[in-house]
């Protein structure tokens, strides 16, 4: 199925937060929704090197996605992985076929619901810094403008990484995009726990108090985690319009 108007909105809109001051933890947040709405995506992940060269994962549509990326990391088997090394993607529409290749990935995958995947890397240049991970449901979902679309936000991505890291390496922003993940990370499990909620609803709570407060999310998280922020604050429902 193509989707042009949806990838056309997402790219304007990344377009428009790429030129201004932007919280790249939230933006590559953004960069996966959008993936996942405009490329016919189940799950959307992304993986990328820290400075030692080791995977870890940075940003993803949902907390099953995030188990299997850290379980393929884990196991130092995958699509991510294979697309890292080779910086060229890995395209499978059905899994159940790669269990010789990834014995560990490939079963937690299946159980997982997943019945293809693709891996998109994310390169600079001749290096692979990392990669964009689709998880399918349904045999045939993507199509070529899918997987167009899919590069293009990983590229997003990728740049979203490159422009927040000038005058500094990537290596080094990557480093410091990981710690703002952690943090956006332990926060959403203070409100869940708080709040009696999921993970998931603990984000868009986080999310929803960053746009009333007009901070990034990452500096809620990290103001949460001080204390200069309180999980009631961030569970505190907005003021009707006229209060």
């Amino acid at each position: 199925m193509n989707r042009p108007e949806p990838v056309m909105e997402a790219f304007a809109e990344l377009a428009r937060t790429l030129v201004g001051d932007f919280d790249l933890a939230e933006t590559l947040d953004r960069v996966i929704d959008h993936c996942v709405a405009a490329c016919g995506a189940a799950s959307v992940g992304l993986v990328v090197q820290d400075a030692s060269g080791t995977l870890r994962d940075i940003a993803y549509s949902d907390d099953r996605v995030r188990r299997l990326e850290r379980r393929q990391i884990a196991a130092g088997e995958g699509p991510c992985f294979d697309c890292v090394q080779t910086g060229r993607p890995v395209l499978v529409d059905d899994l159940g076929a790669t269990r010789d290749r990834w014995p560990d990935f490939t079963p937690a995958a299946l159980e997982a619901g997943y019945t293809g995947v693709r891996a998109l890397p994310l390169r600079h240049r001749r290096q692979t810094l990392g990669a964009l991970n689709l998880f399918d449901q349904e045999p045939g979902r993507c199509t070529d403008t899918d997987l167009l679309a899919a590069q293009a936000f990983a590229d997003l991505a990728l740049l979203a990484v490159l422009q927040h890291a000038q005058p500094e390496s990537p290596a080094a922003h990557i480093t410091r995009a990981l710690a703002a993940r952690s943090a956006i990370e332990r926060a959403k499990g203070m409100i869940a726990n708080d709040a009696g909620s999921t993970v998931e609803h603990a984000l868009v709570l986080l999310r929803g108090h960053a746009e009333r407060t007009g901070r990034g999310t990452t500096a809620v998280a990290r103001a949460l985690l001080s204390g200069e922020v309180t999980t009631a604050e961030v569970l505190a429902a907005p003021a009707p319009p006229g209060d």
